[in-house]
């Protein structure tokens, strides 16, 4: 095969990987905080876990799509599709560093015509990596949402390629952010 055929059977494989979303993904900011999602006071009135998280995907998922489009309420019509993130715990004390690991775990919904179509569960934790030990429980769990943006940005992705990932994500996600 010569190299132009070879280039072109690339670009031809890589014509089918195209996503199938042409319409915009409508991303759900902020994001859902689950009321049975255990989470200290502390954190939830210094942190926004929610809007962090939210804008995170939101801007993840922009770049991939870039008709998308941020909505307060999952009120998408029959053709859009919504992506509702759902936070579904918080394991963070105060201290920093110092007081142990920071983890978020979360739950993406992909819904059309307000039916679920696809759905994973994604967790990230952290510690603060080399310098944790100078950094705020805050700027750790930032560090933490913007990883499970990409994350969930990421397996939105795949799961749009035709045929690429089954409709439920379920396998662990569980990595560090750090």
């Amino acid at each position: 095969m010569t190299r132009r055929h070879w280039m072109s059977a690339v670009a031809l494989t890589l014509g089918f990987m195209v996503p199938a979303a042409a319409e915009p993904i409508l991303v759900q900011v902020p994001a859902v905080l689950d009321p049975q999602a255990p989470i200290s006071d502390a954190v939830r009135a210094e942190c926004a876990v929610d809007m962090l998280l939210g804008n995170f995907v939101y801007d993840r998922v922009k770049a991939k799509f870039p008709e998308s489009a941020s909505v307060q309420k999952s009120t998408g019509t029959e053709k859009e599709k919504v992506l509702n993130v759902t936070i579904l715990s918080v394991q963070a004390a105060g201290g920093g560093a110092w007081s142990g690991r920071k983890s978020i775990a979360v739950r993406a919904d992909l819904l059309q015509s307000g039916k679920v179509i696809a759905t994973t569960v994604k967790e990230r934790s952290s510690g603060g990596g080399a310098f944790g030990g100078s950094m705020g429980t805050c700027a750790i769990l930032q560090r933490v949402t913007a990883a499970l943006g990409a994350d969930v940005a990421g397996w939105l992705s795949r799961t749009l390629v035709v045929g690429s990932e089954p409709a439920e994500d379920q396998a662990p996600a569980s990595t560090k952010a750090d």
